[in-house]
């Protein structure tokens, strides 16, 4: 049996959007725990702005904010535990470093704005 498609919302962050295309961008952090499943489909997009691209959920792990290492950081594009707490309080503002979160790591980004991207190089 295929597993469903899920999504991850995506800000409306240019910048974010290019470190996703650029790989520098591989992983999420989300507050609670979630259900996302290793090997699934995901897309991320964004609601506001048209902007879609496939990938694969390669690793999924829940903890505590705190317990977020410095090689996850850089990965979700931030350089460190300080600055990611300061963005996800942006879309969580009661989170704090003792809040539980899911982290999410993609690989294989796909799709149309991939192949687009990766032409004008």
């Amino acid at each position: 049996m295929k597993p469903p498609l899920v999504a991850l919302l995506v800000a409306p962050d240019r910048h974010m959007r290019q470190q996703i295309l650029w790989e520098e961008k591989t992983l999420t952090v989300r507050e609670g725990h979630r259900d996302y499943r290793v090997g699934s489909p995901v897309m991320l997009c964004c609601h506001i702005v048209p902007w879609a691209v496939m990938a694969t959920i390669v690793e999924v792990r829940h903890c505590l904010l705190k317990e977020v290492t410095q090689e996850e950081c850089l990965q979700d594009g931030v350089r460190n535990l300080e600055e990611l707490l300061n963005n996800l309080r942006k879309y969580y503002p009661n989170i704090s470093l003792d809040s539980p979160v899911t982290i999410i790591k993609w690989d294989d980004i796909r799709g149309y704005v991939v192949n687009r991207f990766r032409t004008s190089l």
